[in-house]
């Protein structure tokens, strides 16, 4: 007779299972190995999602090399660390409690620990996450509506929001913050649609969704 298991206490948050299996790491297609491993140094494991989009190589790729050039590329005309938070804010308005997991943790996470890390605090976070940070400037504070504005409804960004932008901002940083938010909203939407399991230790920080709907 085959012995039950034994639930969790309470407390204990349990991974969910994917509708589709995932693809094992040993087996990810050869071309995608010079993305994935700073990817994982990056994220310090590797997401559940990757082993998703592994299942379509030629598209993984694309969309992970498209993830490093809007968030972290060289060529950057906006600074990584605001980008950071302002995916957050793209990531909680769109509902994603996978995303908004990852980013809030790497946001939290020490500096210098080996992955990316930007150390910021719980306080710090739940102001960010409830529009109650105060932005540094006026060109912050642009970005921030203009994402807020652009995430919830893109056909109905106010003209006001546009003019401080080209008061504020360059035509490539516009572009770029633009990419930011429609970066987000298609990732939020892949991740959501398909049920992916947000990773057991990282499962603590899917509330910020819900602390940004209070």
């Amino acid at each position: 007779m085959s012995k039950s298991a034994t639930p969790p206490p309470p407390h204990v948050l349990v991974e969910a299972e994917p509708f589709i299996p995932y693809m094992k790491e040993e087996d990810f297609a050869p071309s995608l190995q010079p993305v994935l491993a700073p990817y994982k140094k990056r994220m310090g494991f590797l997401p559940n999602a990757l082993k998703f989009y592994a299942h379509r190589p030629e598209i993984a790729e694309t969309l992970w090399a498209l993830n490093s050039k809007i968030m972290r590329d060289p060529s950057s005309t906006l600074d990584q660390f605001l980008k950071r938070k302002l995916a957050v804010v793209c990531c909680t308005i769109n509902g994603c409690a996978y995303c908004t997991a990852h980013s809030c943790t790497m946001l939290k996470a020490p500096r210098g620990a080996g992955s990316e890390g930007w150390g910021l605090s719980e306080q710090e976070l739940q102001d960010l996450v409830t529009g109650a940070m105060v932005p540094a400037n006026e060109f912050e504070r642009v970005c921030f509506d203009y994402v807020r504005a652009a995430s919830s409804d893109p056909t109905a960004v106010p003209t006001e929001i546009l003019d401080r932008l080209k008061q504020h901002l360059t035509p490539p940083q516009i572009v770029e913050l633009a990419c930011v938010v429609g970066f987000w909203k298609f990732y939020n939407t892949v991740h959501d649609s398909l049920h992916i399991p947000v990773e057991s230790q990282l499962l603590k920080d899917t509330g910020y969704v819900d602390l940004d709907a209070a």
